[in-house]
């Protein structure tokens, strides 16, 4: 996988531009330009589709809750202009996207990337949450959880401090879920906890997963052994009936049990 790395020193902090982070800037950049060029003719039309607005995502618009993750704020219609809304996630994004895309594998982190977008937009469907959103933070944000989870000691510059990544996102974490819980609106903190506890869940969340998974394939394996004990026991009752007492004696419920049970053998 190529990169392009840039800054340096012996912690190598800089942008970090894998393949699948240096489309996601492009595509995100591009989306923005373009919200620019039509806000500025009056014309909003992207965030009226693809904004994700809690009364119109379920059921009938679900890519709303994903295709808000490439916009962000630009001048339309009532909305404000923060150029350094994208500006701080794109930075986000190419200084921890590269290290955590390589750690992946480019299509795993696109899916895990726009899982953690997901994840965020669910929490924004919750009544007391039900603002228009648009941004790329609660993607960034899983991005930045994983790069916490897989290089929890790799140090991270905070103005002149080199902090532990591991601190980093556990301080983010606790910021946002104190913000959400506060906040009165302008900025959508819940979609950044849902972006966050989604990358969590994706990484610690899948060992947890394979275990249950292992588990419940075991039991289903015990439960049809034993229904398999207990068919035996049966057809050794009804041949023995019938050795007794005649075919004509078997009801058509067992004649049924033996006509399954010897389809069953022959396919086996």
């Amino acid at each position: 996988m190529r990169t392009a790395r840039f800054g340096g020193g012996p912690f190598q902090f800089g942008l970090d531009i894998t393949p699948t982070v240096r489309n996601l800037l492009i595509a995100t950049f591009g989306v923005w330009g373009l919200q620019i060029v039509l806000g500025l003719a009056g014309v909003d039309v992207l965030e009226e589709w693809f904004a994700l607005d809690p009364r119109k995502a379920l059921p009938w618009q679900p890519w709303r809750l994903v295709s808000y993750v490439f916009l962000h704020s630009a001048p339309s219609h009532g909305g404000g202009f923060t150029p350094w809304h994208v500006i701080v996630n794109m930075f986000t994004l190419a200084v921890f996207g590269g290290a955590v895309e390589r750690q992946m594998g480019s299509r795993r982190f696109l899916t895990y990337y726009l899982l953690c977008g997901l994840g965020g937009g669910l929490l924004t469907l919750l009544p007391w949450f039900g603002a228009i959103t648009v941004g790329a933070s609660g993607a960034v944000l899983g991005v930045l959880t994983a790069f916490g989870l897989f290089f929890p000691n790799a140090p991270v510059l905070i103005l002149v401090i080199l902090v532990p990544a591991k601190i980093v996102v556990l301080v983010v974490a606790i910021f946002n879920l104190v913000s959400a819980a506060t906040a009165q609106g302008g900025i959508s903190y819940i979609a950044h906890v849902g972006g966050m506890a989604a990358g969590w869940l994706l990484i610690r969340g899948q060992p947890a997963w394979d275990r249950a998974l292992v588990r419940w394939r075991e039991q289903q394996r015990l439960r049809r052994e034993q229904q398999r004990v207990v068919l035996r026991h049966r057809m050794d009752e009804i041949l023995d009936k019938m050795n007794r007492e005649g075919r004509k004696s078997l009801s058509q419920e067992e004649w049924r049990i033996l006509l399954d049970e010897s389809k069953r053998m022959r396919n086996n």
